[in-house]
């Protein structure tokens, strides 16, 4: 194994990615269930309403603690491969400072709308260059070993991932001029339904490409 660090720090850095997919599955699915049970629940009923508002709740809280453990796996494992590959820490780098405005935008979340959208923006923006920057790094690795398919790959998800952002930011722009105007409502919907598609997409291309970093440094 030419790059033990890397592989420690990628393999980490997958099993993240799939808690952080737990996590949110966990907390929107407790949402959707508690808004379900919020409609449905009356007086006759309301022992047993609140019995169920309390294991969703419950299941909300284990979904933020899997979250808070994947973002403290993620930079465990990009410190991690940085060792191997400077581009992975320029990746932690990244997190970091999205996670500096996450925490500042939420005292503002409510406050101040404007600095909240601007603070996740950024913290949007970071998150990509960290893919980004991962990509890179798995594919200089790559390099080194000579995984010219690899290589081929990232270069191709890069692309992908870039075309992706630049299409949900036009579709971000279209939502929002568009919505305004009840005819032009469906219009803007589509738009950012197809957006929220391409980007699951990438995102599962990413782990995908992950998952074969993995296998490639093992």
């Amino acid at each position: 194994m030419r790059f033990p660090n890397a592989f420690s720090g990628v393999k980490k850095l997958f099993t993240a990615e799939i808690l952080q997919i737990i996590g949110v599955v966990a907390i929107g699915l407790s949402a959707f269930f508690l808004i379900i049970l919020g409609a449905s629940v009356d007086s006759d009923n309301a022992v047993t309403g609140l019995s169920s508002f309390a294991f969703m709740s419950i299941f909300a809280i284990g979904g933020t603690v899997v979250l808070i453990i994947a973002a403290i796996l993620k930079l465990v494992g990009l410190a991690k491969a940085g060792k191997d590959n400077k581009y992975f820490t320029y990746a932690l780098y990244c997190i970091i400072v999205g996670m500096i405005f996450v925490c500042i935008g939420s005292f503002f979340q409510s406050s101040n709308t404007t600095i909240f959208n601007i603070c996740d923006s950024i913290n949007k923006i970071a998150d990509l260059v960290a893919t980004i920057l991962i990509i890179q790094g798995v594919m200089n690795l790559a390099a080194d070993i000579g995984d010219s398919e690899m290589v081929m790959k990232g270069a191709t998800l890069f692309k992908v991932i870039t075309a992706i952002y630049v299409f949900a930011i036009l579709g971000a722009i279209t939502f929002a001029v568009m919505y305004p105007f009840p005819f032009l409502r469906i219009i803007a919907a589509v738009f950012s339904c197809i957006s929220i598609l391409l980007s699951v997409v990438s995102y599962i291309l990413f782990l995908a490409y992950l998952a074969r970093a993995k296998k490639m440094l093992g």
